[in-house]
């Protein structure tokens, strides 16, 4: 090979080895960039979302159902109608009802006045006894005195034997008789003076008390009234026709109902909260209701009331068991109707001035945690200190300050030093809930 030759191919081969470092270093240089979508840190308020399914009902609603059997009287009131407690809503004709109950009445009264006649009774057979005790008492001390005189008489033969013989015949007599009217006034003070004509007399009015207030309960029965302030949300139908409210002259039956009347603050929802979430609710705490029948509107309420018990889940195939909760919804929008279902967000945690980044940021290492920060465009790992977690976003309590930049999606591709280029997104930024 000639000089010539031989110095072309060194310079051909000089050649091909820079292409070669030119190729890898160019190759190296884009392994090195990573296109992601970085986020800007700023302090805003960490929510955490329970998501549960609720329904929308009046907060106090009742049926209010015939108590007794007979026809309708009068209907005052109809679907719509605001109401107060005890206001006349309907009559029931019974004349049976109103005769028992005026014939138990008159019945009442006879027994409370025989209860006084008793008594009258009694306090005069009571004084009559004491008088027989007194005027046989009186008569027992005269034969006794007498006995006594005559047996010193006798002692001194001043008078026969015979004489106090019948001087002590007639002091036991006295003696007998005022005994008797002793037991006799005993006897009445235990029964009454009069055969226990007060207390049978008191018995007999109380049976009659009893069956008078049954009547008259019966009677009051025939007004049907509203239990609570409210609005009649229905009227019944007649039996046979389900589009023609009831009319006077329409037959009813005990227990069937009349009216639905609703009532109190406005509506509330209730909620089955699963018995592992139930620990993280509190009452008051604030809650976001929406729902398929009213999309696009969000109503907010609060937690009012939490069971003391845990129930069996409505879900036949489920063995959890379900706490109810109660939502009282703060605005009571017209479009709200009893018996909507609604989605319920109760959220459980409200930090404000807090530092949140995505979940897919998160980088998990060794039982630690990481997030890709990037400055001047080169990512380097920071280990950070993780707080309260949400379904898509994580409180951070140290290691990231507001004005950070980090990488806001998982990126298996990148290593420390490695340059970041932020990616286009034409979808808004993450909102800063943690649900």
């Amino acid at each position: 090979m000639s000089k010539r030759t031989r110095n072309l191919v060194i310079v051909a081969g000089a050649i091909a080895l820079l292409i070669v470092v030119a190729v890898v270093a160019s190759r190296g240089k884009h392994q090195d960039v990573v296109e992601a979508r970085v986020q800007k840190l700023a302090y805003t308020t960490f929510t955490a979302k329970l998501p549960e399914n609720g329904v929308v009902m009046y907060e106090r609603a009742a049926t209010i159902p015939a108590l007794v059997g007979g026809n309708v009287g009068q209907i005052f009131v109809q679907a719509g109608s605001a109401v107060s407690q005890g206001e006349l809503l309907a009559t029931i004709y019974n004349p049976t009802i109103v005769y028992n109950a005026e014939g138990s009445q008159a019945d009442y009264a006879s027994a409370q006045a025989n209860i006084a006649a008793s008594r009258g009774i009694e306090q005069s057979t009571k004084v009559g006894n004491q008088a027989q005790v007194d005027t046989n008492k009186s008569a027992l001390d005269l034969a006794k005195r007498v006995y006594d005189e005559d047996v010193v008489l006798y002692q001194n033969k001043a008078i026969p034997r015979n004489q106090l013989d019948t001087d002590k015949a007639s002091l036991d007599q006295k003696q007998v008789a005022y005994d008797q009217s002793v037991q006799q006034l005993r006897l009445g003070a235990i029964s009454g003076y009069n055969g226990g004509s007060v207390q049978a007399a008191e018995a007999a009015a109380e049976k009659a008390r009893i069956i008078n207030d049954q009547n008259q309960q019966q009677a009051g029965f025939l007004q049907v009234r509203a239990p609570f302030d409210g609005v009649i949300q229905s009227v019944a139908t007649q039996t046979n026709d389900a589009l023609r409210p009831l009319q006077a002259g329409d037959p009813v039956t005990a227990g069937q109902a009349l009216f639905t009347i609703a009532g109190g603050r406005g509506y509330i929802v209730r909620a089955q909260v699963d018995e592992q979430d139930i620990i993280n609710v509190r009452l008051g705490m604030p809650v976001l209701v929406t729902g398929q029948d009213f999309p696009g509107k969000t109503i907010h309420g609060h937690v009012s009331a939490i069971a003391p018990i845990a129930t069996k889940s409505t879900d036949a195939s489920s063995t959890a068991k379900q706490v109810l909760t109660t939502i009282q919804l703060d605005e009571n929008p017209p479009f709200l109707r009893d018996g909507l279902s609604a989605d319920v967000d109760i959220l459980t945690t409200d930090i404000p001035h807090s530092i949140v980044v995505p979940n897919d940021a998160i980088v998990k290492e060794d039982g630690k945690s990481y997030v890709w920060v990037v400055k001047d465009g080169i990512a380097n790992k920071r280990a950070v200190t993780l707080g309260r977690a949400g379904d898509t976003q994580t409180l951070v309590t140290s290691g990231l300050a507001a004005g950070d930049s980090i990488v806001a999606e998982k990126s298996p591709e990148l290593t420390a030093g490695a340059q970041v280029r932020p990616a286009a997104t034409g979808s808004p930024s993450p909102s800063p809930s943690g649900a």
